[in-house]
Formats: C-alpha cells, sequence, structure tokens
C-alpha cells in the first residue's frame, strides 16, 4: 500500500480536500497512544482531525450524541432512536413510517466490535496504526473523481447515501459493504464538522488508495480520440476532425508544429496560454472554450475567457497552466 503521507498529499494537491485528509481507525482491543478522547458529537472527529490536525476517538464513555456511538456498535440503540421516533415526534415533515424506516435501513457496527474509533489527520498517523478507511471533505467536481477510485479498478460503483445519519456512514457502512461511499451528511452531521453549501463526504476504504495517482496524478486521456468512439458520422466532429487533418498537414508540410484549429478569434495571450493544457485534450478544451465564448456571446477569447469557461465547470485553470 502506498505510503499515507504520499496519499494525503494527492488528496490535498490534486483532489482538493478540504483541510487534512481523515484516517479513520477502528480500535477493537486499545486506544493507540497519543489519541485524545473528545466529548461531543462522535461525526465531529473528522473535523477536529481535519480542521484542527487533531488524533482524537470516542468511546462508550466519550461521547455527546446517543445515535453515533449506538451506529457504532458501542451501547444499545434508545428505543425512540432506533425506531426513528425521534425524528417523527420532533419534526412536522417525518411520517412515523418514514422516520421507522429510515432508522431501520441505517446500519450499525455489531455490538461490541469496537472499543473506540479514532480519528487523526492522514498524514500524522501513528507507526503502527491500522487505518481502515480514509474520508476527505471536498466540491462535488473533485468527489466524482475522488470516487473513482474504486470503479476504475473493477467497475463498482461508489455508493451514494442521502438523508441518513452521517455517524452511519462514517463508521457503519464501510464496514458492511467495503465499497466507496459519497454523503451530503444529514443536517446535524453537516453542522457539526462544519460543511458548507458546496462540499461533500467522500469516504474511501485503505483498500482502494493505490489507484487514487492514477485518477487525480499521472492521469492521460486523449480527449479527442475518445470522442471519436461516441460521434455518429453525421457528427460536426468529424467535419472538424478533416479540417484539423488539413491543418496538421499544412503545418507538417511547412516545418511547424502541429496546433489545433482555431476557428473563432483568440488572441495572443490565450491560445498560448490553452496551448499549455495537457496532452491530449488540447483540441478538446479549444472546443469547448468556443462552445462557452458563443455561448456567452463573446467575439473574442482571451485569457479571461479562458478562465472563466474552465471555472465555470469547476476546473482550477492555475493548477491545470501552470505545473505544464
Amino acid at each position: 500500500m502506498m505510503d499515507l503521507k504520499t496519499v494525503s498529499e494527492i488528496l490535498v494537491n490534486k483532489g482538493k480536500v478540504r483541510g487534512k485528509p481523515v484516517a479513520i481507525s477502528l480500535f477493537k482491543d486499545s486506544i493507540p497512544q497519543g489519541y485524545e478522547p473528545i466529548e461531543s458529537e462522535p461525526c465531529s472527529i473528522i473535523h477536529y482531525a481535519m480542521d484542527e490536525g487533531k488524533k482524537v476517538y470516542f468511546d462508550a464513555e466519550h461521547y455527546d450524541c446517543l445515535v453515533g456511538v449506538h451506529h457504532a456498535g458501542m451501547i444499545p440503540g434508545k428505543r425512540e432512536i432506533v425506531s426513528g421516533e425521534y425524528l417523527s415526534t420532533t419534526s412536522s415533515f417525518f411520517s412515523y413510517e418514514g422516520a421507522a424506516r429510515l432508522k431501520s435501513g441505517t446500519r450499525n457496527l455489531p455490538p461490541g466490535m469496537v472499543k473506540a474509533i479514532g480519528a487523526a489527520p492522514l498524514d500524522q498517523v501513528p507507526n503502527g496504526v491500522h487505518v481502515d478507511w480514509i474520508v476527505v471533505v471536498c466540491n462535488p467536481h473533485n468527489a466524482n473523481n475522488i470516487a473513482a477510485c474504486r470503479l476504475v479498478q473493477d467497475g463498482v460503483q461508489p455508493q451514494g447515501s442521502f438523508g441518513t445519519s452521517l455517524c452511519g456512514e462514517l463508521f457503519s457502512t464501510p464496514w458492511h459493504d467495503k465499497n466507496v461511499v459519497l454523503t451530503f451528511g444529514d443536517f446535524g452531521g453537516r453542522m457539526y464538522n462544519r460543511i458548507k453549501p458546496d462540499q461533500l463526504f467522500v469516504i474511501i476504504p485503505i483498500e482502494f488508495v493505490d489507484n487514487l495517482p492514477a485518477i487525480l496524478q499521472d492521469f492521460k486521456l486523449d480527449a479527442n480520440a475518445t470522442l471519436g468512439f461516441t460521434k455518429p458520422p453525421h457528427s460536426k466532429f468529424w467535419k472538424k476532425k478533416d479540417k484539423d487533418k488539413k491543418v496538421v498537414a499544412k503545418e507538417a508540410e511547412a516545418g511547424e508544429s502541429p496546433t489545433p484549429a482555431f476557428t473563432m478569434e483568440w488572441d495572443e495571450e490565450a491560445r498560448e496560454l490553452i496551448m499549455k493544457a495537457p496532452e491530449g485534450i488540447i483540441e478538446f478544451a479549444v472546443d469547448n472554450v468556443e462552445r462557452f465564448a458563443q455561448d456567452r456571446g463573446y467575439g473574442e477569447i482571451t485569457k479571461k475567457v479562458v478562465y472563466e469557461q474552465m471555472e465555470d465547470v469547476g476546473l482550477d485553470p492555475e493548477e491545470m497552466f501552470t505545473e505544464q
């Protein structure tokens, strides 16, 4: 398995996750030295590790929410929690059946299986401490890429979770399903972890982290070749392709380096900028920027237009262009 510090660096620098990636460990026998107990909600161990850089844990004695320790299998669930009545009797929107069905479908760890559950910044996990899964918080664009770390290996899609207790998804579901989990978390879980409106959680079983560099750091993609498999014969893609071939042939005859076909007016700065895009996607990038410019009514493409288009689709232009 990859070095945890390397995984952390990739998730921070390439995955653009918030704060520190968090290592979750199920402590079955004893609590390792260096981890401190919390007297707050179990799900908040993510916030303490992610934003404050602390190594913390909760157990049957140190917690401030009965729901979290119930889903972690540390104490028997209170009747109103197990039945969902704590939701249906305290809100105007949950029906009894809806709340009961929701809670009965939320996963729990087997009773007594773990003594405690710990969280630590991924790059600060003490020697000898096993990491069961990693939790990161990021925007949907980057979550989509990170969550593909199993999909690219065996085609199994990540599991989406909506509306259930965050503690169940953080501490139980990954153990049951051994799969990547994408979740927005419930109201309390988002509040206790200071989650912004455009952020969500990605939970990654440790078995799949070795695929992260291929997705986030070392990826190569020939976007035009991919499009060639998807476009029907009548697509304007092929007309543009024929035009590009003629341009390339003409440049080769003149001993010039091949350039993509620009169908709109680009200033010199914008042309130089787009040529710094990763190899294999330059033509694709040109086409996307031109479509964006046409939709917005721009007559000329400048650096500002290129940046605006990339930011519109959730890409970081500074990262793409300055690292080439």
